[in-house]
């Protein structure tokens, strides 16, 4: 098991959680899928609150349960944009080893959550590619903060027309922003897999990363396998103990130091 998962971790690429984003024509695609006809934030034509959309045929069969605790009437002040409203609700990104994925969009704010049983909780401390710590325990498991740097893409559509076509000037470039993301333990002794939670904004403005282990908890108090106090090693798992980051960076996950 414990080569099968190391190879599991070889092979797995970052999370990209927030889809593609094309800056031409002014369109956006993002992973999260629901409904905001009105266009202006504020969720259904009716005023009622966004509902996590129906699980197709194909998607983690763990996304209702993830979506409904994530999709939560607080959800606004957890993720710091209070007073604002859901945007969509849906699956959101996955891999192949998630059991379960959701995504909610408040506001601007855009938050994640997947859960894997054979994906380390410390994966990413052997990635160069991320800025990523060893952190505070979340509810008495051990857990792993880590940043990735958004990226957008332009596409020439083709389609003619004022901005676009041969001399055309380039889209202006900004700053994407950043996605702050931790990923816990299932276990106490950091077998069991992991579950990840992960913050980001759609305008490139500042996420407040800090926000990650309280919206953890929360999550977790509704999530079968996380309600309870941490589980005993299960059998056949690895047992991986906390270790110090690599990471070459001056990243500084919930100090406020970004």
């Amino acid at each position: 098991m414990q080569e099968y998962l190391a190879g599991v971790g070889r092979r797995i690429a970052v999370r990209f959680v927030v889809g593609v984003f094309v800056l031409v024509g002014g369109l956006i695609w993002h992973s999260a899928q629901g409904s905001d006809p009105r266009g202006d934030g504020t969720g259904s034509a009716d005023g009622k609150p966004v509902l996590c959309r129906p699980v197709k045929e194909g998607e983690p069969a763990g996304y209702p349960a993830m979506c409904a605790a994530l999709n939560r009437p607080d959800l606004a002040e957890l993720v710091g944009a209070p007073g604002e409203h859901v945007v969509s609700a849906g699956v959101g990104s996955y891999t192949r080893w998630d059991v379960g994925a959701a995504q909610v969009q408040v506001g601007k704010v855009n938050a994640a959550v997947s859960e894997s049983r054979t994906v380390p909780y410390d994966l990413m401390l052997d990635s160069a590619r991320v800025s990523a710590r060893e952190v505070a325990p979340v509810a008495g498991r051990p857990a792993v903060a880590y940043a990735e740097q958004l990226h957008w893409v332009t596409l020439d559509l083709g389609t003619g027309g004022s901005g676009s076509g041969p001399g055309a000037a380039p889209a202006p470039t900004r700053d994407p922003g950043t996605a702050y993301h931790l990923v816990v333990a299932r276990n106490a002794d950091g077998s069991g897999g992991s579950l990840e939670v992960s913050l980001w904004r759609e305008d490139g403005g500042l996420t407040d990363g800090d926000l990650l282990p309280a919206l953890a908890e929360k999550l977790m108090a509704d999530l079968d396998g996380w309600n309870a106090p941490p589980l005993p090693t299960e059998p056949g798992q690895p047992t991986r103990a906390p270790r110090p980051s690599p990471s070459p960076t001056g990243f500084r996950p919930f100090s406020g130091d970004r």
